[in-house]
């Protein structure tokens, strides 16, 4: 694979490490005293400077660049596109600020992001992720009267393996308060709710209130389940649950997640406030406990990408966090329900009773009448048909 290093802003170099190098006059605002960073997913997307993360100013005849060598290990972590993303970033007394480019190397970019690529076949797969994926959409890329729509708008679903276990958007937080599609987009998911008489809601950022000037108010079906005493609220934090899965704060939270499924009435939502990383990881251990392939886990993982609010989410990231905590690849487990039970057993995050109990749980039949208001399986009867 060939390519101008100082358009992409690396190079792999002969000892498995990688050189980052920010050609300045490709950018337009590196102002003589800025320091010049990488930040990445690798390194918690810094938007300070680490000295570990400086590149060193050079010159190579009449030309200035800033380069830094790291390990290949160190930097091969995916970010959301399933690839290793980076910028550069300026700092100086008087600000910090990310560096533009003049010309983007859009094979080797999304969005505002530069991407670590190994070979053809990576870029092959780049490509297609920019020709079939629709970052950003409208109220008119929908068809309300769809259900299929409604369910790709509002990012509820039910968790693959499970009967009664819903997952989705947050049912009041605006996340996305500046899109067009967010008003609806909540009032689909406190539809769910009462279609699908939930009972149990798990939010996996925290306790929080509503702003009242972004127009968010606590629906009375929270309020209810909250004072039953079936809300349970944990904060976790989206570089723990993909790059650290196997530390204790998150094995601890997949223990209290199960518990209190265990302990509270069906049927259950889970979400955090996209319904996308917290809550995929978090239901991909759940639907792999119950019986679900990777494959199935996988696709569920990447249908929140429907929503079309400007964030990709990739398999090869969910796969970086699962790989991370089983000890090997995902794909590779002839039965994933018995690698992650036993797992589970092993790291004492359940005992072999409470794994019974919870896949039992989660699925117990629905009590309310199945209804067409939502598609899960993506049968659009519109004029989205191509999705």
């Amino acid at each position: 694979m060939d390519f101008d290093h100082r358009q992409t802003g690396y190079r792999f170099l002969d000892n498995d490490s990688i050189e980052f190098w920010c050609q300045a006059d490709l950018y337009r605002d590196i102002e003589p005293e800025d320091s010049v960073y990488v930040c990445g997913s690798f390194n918690g997307w810094l938007n300070s400077g680490d000295a570990a993360w400086r590149l060193e100013r050079k010159s190579e005849g009449e030309s200035v660049y800033y380069s830094v060598q790291k390990p290949l290990s160190l930097v091969l972590i995916p970010g959301n596109t399933g690839f290793p993303e980076f910028r550069f970033f300026g700092l100086s007394n008087s600000r910090s600020h990310l560096l533009n480019e003049k010309k983007k190397n859009k094979d080797f970019s999304f969005h505002e992001n530069k991407l670590i690529l190994q070979s053809d076949e990576e870029i092959s797969a780049l490509a297609s992720i920019k020709k079939n994926v629709v970052y950003k959409k409208n109220l008119s890329d929908f068809d309300e009267n769809c259900p299929a729509c409604r369910a790709d708008i509002s990012n509820v679903r039910i968790v693959p393996g499970t009967k009664c276990l819903f997952r989705g958007y947050n049912l009041f937080k605006k996340s996305k308060a500046d899109m067009d599609t967010e008003d609806l987009r909540i009032e689909l998911v406190q539809k769910a709710y009462e279609l699908y008489g939930i009972r149990t809601d798990i939010t996996l950022n925290g306790y929080e209130g509503a702003n009242v000037l972004e127009g968010e108010a606590i629906p009375e079906v929270i309020r209810n389940i909250d004072k039953e005493g079936n809300r349970l609220c944990i904060n976790i934090d989206y570089n723990l649950v993909y790059f650290h899965s196997d530390a204790h704060d998150y094995t601890s939270t997949l223990q209290k997640v199960s518990r209190f499924i265990i302990e509270h009435p069906g049927p259950y939502f889970i979400h955090s406030r996209l319904g996308s990383d917290r809550t995929g990881v978090t239901s991909a251990f759940i639907a792999a406990l119950c019986g679900a392939t990777w494959d199935e886990i996988a696709e569920d993982y990447e249908k929140t990408c429907n929503m079309g609010i400007c964030e990709y989410r990739n398999r090869r990231l969910l796969k970086y966090s699962v790989e991370k905590l089983l000890g090997k690849n995902p794909e590779d487990c002839k039965n994933l329900c018995e690698t992650v039970r036993n797992m589970f057993l092993k790291e004492k995050i359940l005992s072999a009773k409470e794994i019974d109990d919870l896949v039992s749980k989660l699925n117990e039949p629905l009590k309310r009448k199945e209804t067409d208001f939502f598609d899960f399986t993506g049968n659009h009867i519109c004029r989205f048909l191509k999705k």
